[in-house]
């Protein structure tokens, strides 16, 4: 039997399986990508709760991520030009062909995670080919237009 902290763990690698992977058509493959996300997440969050320091274990597995303090403020009173650093972007609903690497820098630096893919219907239109689909409650969601001569 698992103990409470055990399962809090694996709570917890679920979840950050679920951010890691991106959703495809192929049913069968996202969920194969999920299996191995978590597989990996927990293991190293077990072996960190066993061992002594978990930082020094989660930055073994994770040697690009960056150590900061956790906020002082409460998760309601983010800041939105804080900068963020993102690893990953999904599209929300229906994605309309590959990602252009502007969108997924711009998303990075602005920390959004999850934009609505607009081209469909923005072709020719003045609207904008990608909103941001996690904005904060009652703040207006980040729109974003290619850039110059990309359209």
């Amino acid at each position: 039997m698992l103990s409470k902290d055990q399962s809090i763990i694996m709570q917890v690698a679920a979840k950050e399986a679920s951010n890691l992977v991106v959703k495809s058509e192929n049913l069968e493959a996202t969920l194969t990508d999920w299996e191995v996300a978590f597989n990996f997440v927990n293991e190293k969050l077990q072996a960190a709760y066993n061992a002594e320091s978990a930082v020094d274990t989660i930055k073994e597995a994770f040697p690009e991520a960056t150590v900061v303090d956790a906020p002082t403020t409460s998760p309601n009173s983010v800041v939105m030009s804080e900068k963020i650093q993102v690893s990953t972007v999904r599209v929300v609903g229906e994605q309309h062909g590959d990602l252009p690497k502007w969108i997924i820098d711009k998303c990075r630096a602005l920390g959004i995670q999850k934009i609505w893919d607009n081209r469909n219907t923005a072709a020719g239109t003045k609207r904008p080919w990608f909103k941001q689909a996690d904005a904060p409650e009652g703040a207006e969601p980040a729109a974003f237009w290619p850039p110059k001569g990309q359209a």
